[in-house]
């Protein structure tokens, strides 16, 4: 009878150990007293990508991240499942093809009869797929909560700002009502009149263009920079170029993977802005392009077109260039406009993952820098 129980507590054993072998959505790891990997489960071998001959006797440090080894994050799970029995932790560990995943980590202590700790049993988890969808659902959170407060602001300052050429053109009519009599006051109120409502109609407009301008991915297409900027020179602006006598010079400009539309709506506000504050003799705009490493939206290192676009005109103060980009913000009286064309220009490069940014001397000129991705 004792031969039999065991006979089939080795069997039973058997089927256990074979049991932890085969499971595949968990990577299971025997430790020794110092971290070192005694045995290995498929799944270890599915999620982390070594074979077992290449990490039997290697530290299972092997998987972490380089600052992690750095403060011994390793270590100190050792040491609280040492204390406690247990430790717990999640967080990115490295494949060995180098890629990351998201894995949670139960490290578990093993006594002997005595209650010593012999080593550890390892569980980790891959988590991946859902981490990456809360980080996914927190960005649409804080996007959200970034476009309420915009849309907030916005329609408080478009309300702010449509009611001014309103109140100018109800002033205009009260006053034209007291002079009914006198045809050359009558035709300079009703020439105010007229200019207020132009000014409105083309708020409206660009308050429209600003709303409805997309990121939608389909749209993207390879777009030739060049040729964007020389129809916007020979077709939109020839007239105000040949009358204001500007010189224009853009070399070299790039193909960008870009929403064609709004890659013109972007440099034609940049050009039209820069002969508009231009008052000189010889208003000159330079648009230059290279290539250049910087960091993106997530510290990483990557590939950027960077293009700048010069000119000699009135410039301004470079304390006010953060207020350059929002809408409705006017850095000068002295020319007319809407205030809302750099912040056309800044959402078009949001939404192409890039960044624009402005350096000005007032009396020297500006130059407006934008990366877009390579």
């Amino acid at each position: 009878m004792a031969k039999d129980f065991a006979f089939g507590s080795l069997a039973r054993e058997q089927q256990y150990q074979k049991m932890v072998e085969e499971v595949q959505d968990y990577a299971i790891l025997l430790l020794d007293l110092n971290g070192n990997i005694q045995n290995w489960n498929k799944g270890a071998e599915k999620i982390k990508g070594y074979s077992e001959a290449e990490v039997l006797g290697k530290n299972f440090s092997l998987f972490y991240l380089p600052q992690d080894t750095s403060s011994r994050l390793p270590q100190s799970l050792i040491a609280e499942a040492t204390e406690n029995g247990r430790a717990t932790h999640e967080g990115w560990r490295v494949r060995k093809d180098g890629s990351t995943f998201w894995g949670s980590v139960v490290i578990t202590a093993l006594h002997d009869d005595n209650g010593d700790v012999i080593g550890f049993t390892k569980v980790t988890r891959d988590l991946t797929e859902r981490k990456l969808a809360e980080e996914e659902k927190e960005r649409d959170r804080k996007n959200i909560e970034i476009q309420n407060r915009q849309l907030e602001e916005f329609a408080y300052i478009t309300s702010h700002d449509l009611q001014e050429p309103i109140r100018k053109i109800q002033t205009f009519i009260n006053l034209a009502k007291k002079n009914m009599g006198n045809q050359e006051v009558l035709d300079t109120y009703l020439t105010k009149m007229g200019a207020s409502a132009e000014k409105m109609v083309a708020l409206i407009k660009d308050v429209l263009t600003f709303s409805r301008l997309s990121q939608d991915k389909s749209q993207f297409t390879i777009v030739n920079l060049k040729n964007i900027v020389q129809d916007i020179i020979t077709d939109e602006f020839e007239l105000l170029i040949k009358e204001k006598n500007v010189q224009i010079s853009a070399p070299v400009l790039p193909n960008v993977s870009a929403i064609e539309v709004q890659m013109h709506q972007l440099f034609s506000n940049l050009i039209h802005n820069a002969i508009k504050f231009n008052d000189g003799q010889h208003p000159l705009i330079e648009i230059n392009h290279q290539l250049v490493n910087a960091n993106n939206s997530s510290g990483e290192n990557s590939r950027y077109h960077k293009i700048t676009v010069s000119d000699n005109g009135i410039g301004f103060d470079q304390q006010y260039a953060d207020k350059a980009f929002q809408p409705f913000k006017r850095l000068t009286n002295s020319h007319q406009g809407t205030g809302i064309g750099l912040a056309l220009c800044k959402r078009i490069v949001d939404n192409h993952s890039g960044t624009i940014s402005v350096a000005s001397i007032q009396g020297k000129g500006s130059t407006f820098t934008i990366l877009l991705p390579a």
